[in-house]
């Protein structure tokens, strides 16, 4: 690549407004492009990066492909990964965790292995949301807690990838494609000829929560998404995301977020 490029050190962004906070061997860091400015420098983060996207869109170039990264997206970005990102709608914030070498080594995990986790994953979104709510309270617990949160996410990753190319796969296909509905025991069954006592007995072991729990947190995040990009009132969105009710839709989103929707609309 004939392009210069800029490396970024712990803790530092192309953001022109931006705070961090020092976890331990993990550092999140908030950014914000609140006005229009023109982006697009070529760059890579010295540590490895997890971003999430929490308003605003941009196109992010990497060397040899594009996306379009809009609210609820998340995306990893190995030490020293080249990538351009250019903003085409302001406010645009994100939320990162820098994961340094010693994180690693000290769970002995990989970097494709929490890449793995963050994938297509209703939990990796809403760990998001759990460490916001952390540093909101920012207590003497705040830095165990968002360490467990992090690894709890790569344990789950674990089991669903043991059990991958089995019927949990289909399912989870199902459950996605369908995140508007609510899909029975009957059903899925049928469609992934699985007895629905061997996914009774099984479901919570793979997925580590129950159907119930896991259809509620694929609501909750096409709700995160559309919170950030639409202006439709909480009441169509609760509506739209398959909730009986505000009321229902502020409960449930409160038990998986730690916030209000009004609260969340509001980061």
């Amino acid at each position: 690549m004939d392009q210069q490029f800029i490396l970024l050190k712990k803790g530092n962004y192309l953001a022109p407004q931006y705070i961090t906070y020092d976890i331990a061997g993990i550092l999140v860091g908030i950014t914000e492009y609140p006005d229009p400015i023109e982006t697009g420098i070529w760059h890579s983060h010295e540590r490895s990066l997890i971003s999430f996207v929490l308003k605003g869109k941009n196109l992010e170039n990497r060397t040899s492909t594009q996306i379009s990264r809009t609210p609820g997206d998340i995306n990893f970005y190995h030490a020293g990964e080249l990538h351009q990102n250019i903003y085409v709608q302001f406010p645009s914030k994100h939320v990162s965790i820098e994961l340094e070498s010693g994180f690693y080594s000290q769970y002995e995990l990989t970097e494709a292995e929490i890449e793995h986790a963050i994938d297509k994953t209703p939990d990796a979104i809403l760990l998001f949301t759990r460490i916001l709510k952390e540093l909101v309270i920012n207590d003497q617990v705040s830095q165990s807690s968002i360490e467990m949160m992090i690894l709890d996410l790569v344990h789950t990753s674990f089991k669903m990838k043991n059990a991958s190319g089995r019927w949990t796969t289909k399912i989870r296909e199902i459950l996605n494609d369908k995140w508007n509905e609510y899909p029975s025991l009957a059903e899925l069954a049928m469609e992934t000829r699985t007895h629905p006592v061997t996914i009774s007995k099984y479901f919570r072991q793979y997925f580590s929560c129950t159907l119930g729990e896991y259809t509620r947190k694929l609501k909750v995040e096409k709700a995160m998404a559309l919170m950030k990009s639409s202006k439709s009132s909480l009441t169509d969105i609760a509506y739209a995301c398959g909730f009986a009710d505000q009321s229902h839709f502020s409960r449930i989103f409160k038990q998986q977020t730690g916030f209000l929707p009004k609260e969340y609309q509001k980061l």
